[in-house]
């Protein structure tokens, strides 16, 4: 496992820095891992795009969806039908933790690299990759990534939550309605909708802050990059699937 490990994504990602670091960079760690997030962002970008029309979707079925409880109160009867109504939208619920999951191993495999220390290690180096003179692991000459940074974990946070609320917006008229009903308990499914919402958009971000923080500042730059870069590919989507009424 440990071998797999390292093959597939160790050194793949020790790899793409070392060569960005010696030939784009000018041996600036900061700046090659910005590129490498670019990188993996782009690589992922489909991916995305079907995770952010699926969430657009998932809000217009909304409607229907709560039919299909008042309608076919039957356990049974009510999936097959909302499995119906997702396959008629041609959207799938579990689409957006796919983005998330894939990017985890990245993190992993580039904390790992800085965890082990990001010297020049020739025998894990490929043969087509110059090997460096030297690596200056830091960012513009003022930060070290190795090192923790408690200013980019609260960045990345930071960043984090105006990604999940931009993601996740308010539901139009909600606090009306909760006046009208406030003696009509919620559906546990509609509980537990919201309280994910609340977790991804107020407990993720402090959870993520103090992770980026404790880790090192290369993992931590790495969350913020990605989470600009998602913030404007999701903008920039949600227009384009606007204007093309998906």
């Amino acid at each position: 496992m440990s071998a797999l490990w390292n093959t597939v994504f160790y050194q793949p990602i020790y790899n793409i820095l070392i060569f960005i670091i010696n030939n784009i960079t000018f041996h600036d760690v900061g700046f090659a891992i910005i590129i490498v997030t670019v990188i993996v962002k782009l690589i992922l970008s489909p991916l995305t795009r079907k995770s952010i029309k699926s969430q657009i979707l998932m809000k217009r079925m909304e409607p229907e969806l709560k039919q299909i409880k008042k309608d076919f109160p039957n356990k049974e009867e009510q999936a097959k039908k909302t499995f119906e109504l997702y396959k008629k939208y041609g959207t799938n619920p579990f689409s957006g933790c796919l983005v998330v999951i894939l990017q985890l191993p990245v993190i992993f495999a580039l904390y790992y690299v800085f965890y082990k220390g990001l010297s020049i290690n020739t025998s894990i180096i490929y043969s087509f990759i110059q090997i460096p003179t030297s690596l200056h692991t830091n960012f513009l000459g003022l930060l070290e990534m190795s090192s923790h940074s408690i200013f980019l974990g609260i960045f990345a946070g930071v960043t984090q939550f105006v990604q999940g609320y931009l993601s996740a917006p308010v539901k139009p008229g909600k606090v009306e309605i909760v006046k009208e009903d406030a003696a009509v308990p919620k559906p546990f499914q509609e509980q537990l909708s919201d309280s994910m919402q609340m977790n991804v958009r107020y407990i993720l971000p402090v959870f993520i802050a103090f992770i980026a923080w404790k880790i090192s500042a290369a993992v931590a730059l790495y969350w913020i990059v990605s989470n600009i870069f998602t913030i404007v590919q999701e903008w920039y989507i949600r227009r384009q699937l606007a204007r093309n009424s998906i």
